[in-house]
């Protein structure tokens, strides 16, 4: 791995009582076992030197640092949460590797044609009237876009993703994003996800980074996109005449005049004149 996650808070809310010196070989230790994907050396000495850990005041910060995050295994130190990162990091590379040896996703299966069918007999239609004579036509929709996404009916599809996203990892990037801080849930992630692969599904597939990057800028957008309010349409064009005369009354009715409406300057120079 040649880049990894680095989650601010928690980082500090787990370092804050270290000294400077154990905070820096902390940060180095980490930096050791994601770029190798591998835990640290099990003899110490080896450590030492991995950290570049030279002075007795170095070796013992190195020795503190080993002792409080990392646990000593047959193949050496391990801390947890590089453990789950490496791991999360290699499935999805070996998925990505998979994919691309079989050339990407595969293209979707299109309805075979009956041969003995003539395609104009079943494709006239009859512009200017109302005859239609195309008999496949098809008058049901062929998605669930026109419908509210829910939980529901994309579990009854026992969807397959592409990509594994963490959740948490979401959530920081939206929080750094300089957005309006807001969180989501696990089962918004999964709404959002399957719209999001719904949506790139003959795109290749992309690398971790990228993908996630795409992926949180569509929940953004999403979430601003449900925050919107609604314009409230008209009834009926009568309901919209009644609303502009009730308009001009406020204004011949009131002594503000024409501050007492909305209008623009066009309408306010054409009634005033210069």
């Amino acid at each position: 791995m040649h880049k990894y996650m680095h989650h601010i808070g928690d980082f500090l809310s787990d370092t804050v009582h270290l000294s400077p010196l154990e905070e820096c070989f902390y940060r180095r230790a980490l930096d050791f076992c994601y770029l190798n994907e591998s835990p640290l050396p099990k003899i110490t000495q080896q450590v030492y030197r991995r950290l570049r850990a030279i002075t007795q005041e170095e070796t013992q910060a190195v020795d503190v640092v080993l002792q409080e995050f990392f646990t000593e295994e047959n193949d050496g130190f391990h801390n947890r949460r590089c453990d789950e990162e490496i791991k999360a990091y290699q499935e999805n590379a070996h998925k990505s590797r998979t994919n691309g040896a079989k050339g990407g996703r595969p293209p979707k299966n299109k309805p075979k044609q009956n041969p003995d069918q003539n395609p104009e007999e079943t494709s006239q239609v009859n512009l200017g009237s109302e005859n239609v004579t195309q008999n496949n036509l098809n008058h049901q929709p062929s998605t669930i876009n026109h419908q509210p996404s829910t939980v529901n009916q994309v579990e009854a599809a026992k969807r397959i993703f592409s990509y594994e996203f963490d959740l948490d990892v979401i959530n920081t990037k939206i929080a750094m994003s300089g957005k309006p801080k807001f969180q989501i849930t696990e089962q918004e992630k999964f709404v959002f996800q399957c719209e999001f692969e719904d949506y790139y599904q003959d795109e290749p597939i992309w690398a971790n980074g990228k993908a996630l990057h795409r992926f949180t800028s569509w929940i953004i957008r999403g979430k601003e996109k449900q925050a919107e309010k609604p314009r409230q349409p008209y009834q009926s064009a009568a309901s919209k005449t009644q609303a502009e005369m009730d308009k001009w009354n406020s204004y011949l009715n009131n002594e503000q005049g024409l501050d007492a409406i909305d209008v623009t300057p066009e309408q306010r120079f054409l009634i005033e004149g210069e």
